[in-house]
């Protein structure tokens, strides 16, 4: 077994593991929306696991790495708490905010997001970057049973992996660039032209805000308006 500390509490770790994975396994919380551990999905596109590491080379003699793409190494000292890393997490989830439709109150993660639970986590509290490049995408209610809000999605590509990994379907993607960019449906524009999709229900149970969910069959709060 190796040795490094994380806020000067020693670890054991085995070589190859990441700073997240030691984290983890000692206890210690290292906010995150991308990585979901159980899969080994760590594709490091939140950038919200921040942590300060000890870099003598590196100026001021620490650096910021993401904890879930850095490997930990013998000697490491770790930091997850400073101040340098609280305002850069901040600033991360303010951009993620700024591409992310806040209509909460409909959002069938009302009460038990991710996204809010992080940004609660990290401190955000005003944040001016709200809505500042949202753009209209995908609302898909073609399917009875799932949902699929892409103005909510935040690309981490859980939905992707556990597709992928667990029902091995590979139903679901990442699509387009840029704002449009979000989850999709394989070979398809909507879940009901889908060749793949069993509607398992895996991807909503791993997707860390609204842009998958489940809905009744029956009458939903669509019907209402319309």
């Amino acid at each position: 077994m190796m040795k490094a500390w994380i806020n000067n509490q020693e670890v054991e770790f085995t070589e190859g593991e990441s700073i997240l994975q030691v984290a983890k396994k000692a206890g210690i919380f290292i906010p995150t929306l991308c990585a979901f551990l159980p899969l080994n999905h760590t594709p490091g596109t939140c950038r919200v696991c921040l942590v300060e590491i000890e870099d003598k080379s590196a100026p001021g003699g620490t650096r910021v790495v993401t904890s879930c793409t850095t490997p930990m190494l013998e000697g490491m000292r770790v930091m997850t708490r400073t101040r340098r890393v609280r305002r850069m997490q901040r600033l991360q989830m303010a951009w993620i905010f700024a591409d992310h439709d806040q209509d909460c109150a409909s959002c069938v993660r009302y009460g038990n997001c991710e996204l809010q639970d992080v940004a609660m986590y990290v401190g955000l509290k005003h944040n001016t970057c709200n809505g500042r490049f949202t753009t209209p995408r995908p609302f898909d209610l073609t399917q009875n049973g799932l949902l699929r809000d892409v103005n909510k999605c935040i690309r981490c590509g859980r939905c992707v992996e556990v597709c992928r990994q667990v029902q091995g379907i590979s139903a679901l993607t990442i699509d387009d660039i840029s704002t449009h960019c979000g989850v999709g449906i394989a070979h398809a524009k909507t879940w009901a032209e889908s060749p793949y999709c069993v509607q398992c229900g895996q991807c909503t149970m791993v997707c860390p805000t609204g842009a998958l969910g489940e809905h009744d069959q029956g009458e939903t709060a669509i019907d209402w308006f319309e």
